[in-house]
């Protein structure tokens, strides 16, 4: 027994020197599997896009140059020159500012004609545009910025929403890893009994206190702990393969280190509020529908009257030199308003009406998304609170079984009972241990499920 009780000592040894917790497990797994970095990737590529919506405040600078040469020689009415030569040069830069919707252009034209006398002409312009109905306020052109805005905050949840369902996936495999441990260890204990009591009843055998038949018994019972043994020992070592591959370390560090039956308080908050303020998913829809609000507002203004006010100033001069005709300028200012309606506004009434239709919509899928996650998280919890009491007639059924096993060997060592009755007992406290940490298993999975459906696994 001292030597059945050492080896199971080295084996715990030997399992739990590496080991790692639940916390180093997710730390790990963040750290080494691809999945996380396509995540952080769409995410660049959102904010890489929303970059782009701003484009259109760029400064647009222009040059256009023109030369162009009439000769009216043969032009009967045209007899004070020849020909007539004039070079135009135009520089502009024009920039939208999203901010009020507005317009400014910034101009240069430089020209020179040569007719009799050369002359040179420079003219500096600024026009403004303000709009005072369709898109006030850059309304509309902002409104591809202002939905990538929106579109990021709802991947980021998104995002958290598929690390939180793969880490969940993952930690059932790290539950598995932790019954597959405790299950071999239940295997090695019945295996290492089987071995005593052979042993006993050999001797027994041959001193002829017992029959043959207690022997082939406990050699039966001895064999079928074996292979039990060695069905618990291929289902951990495949196990431990595939975490150690999913975590990128060595098959002899795939351990786990956790308590299989460890309990989890539940929070004692109001669920159905909680999940209401909490809920990732009803914040995704919320995102949603304010995607087809702001939508709404330019849809609504699309159906506006196009009213601009346009600011203009120049500044121009002419001379025979470059020098005089900058210095000789000779200003002017205008203001005006420019007006333009569709009639009917088809397409804008189309759009208003249909995004109305689509926010109604929306409403009702919260709603449905709502009871969904009420349901779910309340029967996980409910089913906790049933798995502990399961485990606790589990430990009930342990200690039950185990003074079964001890009365059954008292008796068949003072010659009262039966082998049989000694290996039966023996297995139904096998089973129950076994059953016991089957429970747990299915415990600790429903916690997780619990705090994914909650949204409490990643925070």
């Amino acid at each position: 027994m001292k030597r059945t009780l050492l080896t199971i000592l080295s084996l715990l040894i030997s399992f739990y020197t590496q080991a790692m917790s639940e916390l180093e497990f997710v730390e790990r797994l963040q750290n080494t599997h691809p999945f996380f970095e396509q995540l952080d990737l769409s995410l660049q590529i959102k904010q890489v896009e929303k970059q782009g919506t701003v484009a259109g405040q760029d400064w647009v600078v222009g040059v256009d140059a023109k030369h162009k040469n009439e000769d009216t020689e043969h032009i009967s009415s045209i007899t004070s020159y020849n020909d007539l030569t004039t070079t135009t040069l135009d520089v502009s830069a024009t920039k939208k500012l999203f901010d009020s919707g507005s317009d400014v252009t910034l101009k240069h034209t430089w020209k020179e004609k040569n007719k009799d006398i050369n002359t040179t002409r420079n003219k500096f312009s600024l026009d403004y545009t303000y709009p005072l109905l369709l898109n006030k306020g850059g309304i509309n052109d902002r409104l591809d910025t202002d939905l990538a805005s929106i579109d990021i905050q709802t991947s980021l949840l998104d995002k958290q929403e598929q690390v939180e369902n793969f880490i969940l996936e993952k930690l059932k495999k790290f539950v598995d890893l932790a019954y597959a441990q405790e299950r071999q260890l239940i295997n090695e204990q019945r295996l290492s009994l089987a071995d005593q009591e052979l042993k006993l009843v050999k001797n027994k055998f041959a001193a002829s206190v017992v029959d043959r038949v207690d022997v082939l018994l406990q050699e039966d019972a001895y064999q079928s702990a074996k292979q039990q043994r060695l069905q618990a020992q291929q289902d951990l070592l495949l196990l431990r393969h595939e975490i150690a591959i999913i975590l990128d370390i060595d098959v002899n560090k795939a351990v786990a280190e956790f308590d299989l039956y460890k309990p989890y308080k539940l929070s004692g908050n109001n669920l159905k509020q909680y999940l209401l303020l909490n809920a990732r998913v009803l914040k995704i829809t919320d995102l949603n529908k304010n995607t087809l609000q702001r939508q709404l507002k330019s849809f609504k203004n699309e159906s506006q009257a196009q009213l601009d006010l346009s600011l203009g100033l120049v500044s121009e001069g002419e001379s025979v030199n470059h020098s005089d005709s900058l210095n000789n300028q000779s200003p002017t200012w205008n203001i005006g308003l420019g007006l333009s309606y569709p009639i009917g506004g088809t397409k804008s009434k189309s759009n208003v009406e249909k995004t109305q239709i689509k926010l109604t919509q929306l409403r009702a899928k919260k709603q449905e998304q709502f009871l969904n996650i009420h349901t779910q998280a309340t029967l996980f919890k409910e089913k906790i609170k049933l798995l502990l009491q399961m485990l606790a007639s589990n430990k009930v059924q342990i200690n039950i079984a185990k003074s079964r096993t001890a009365e059954e060997r008292d008796r068949y060592t003072n010659g009262n009972g039966e082998a049989s009755f000694v290996i039966s007992a023996q297995n139904n406290e096998q089973n129950a241990q076994l059953g016991y940490a089957q429970t747990a298993q299915k415990y600790q999975k429903s916690v997780l499920e619990y705090k994914a459906t909650v949204d409490q696994l990643v925070q």
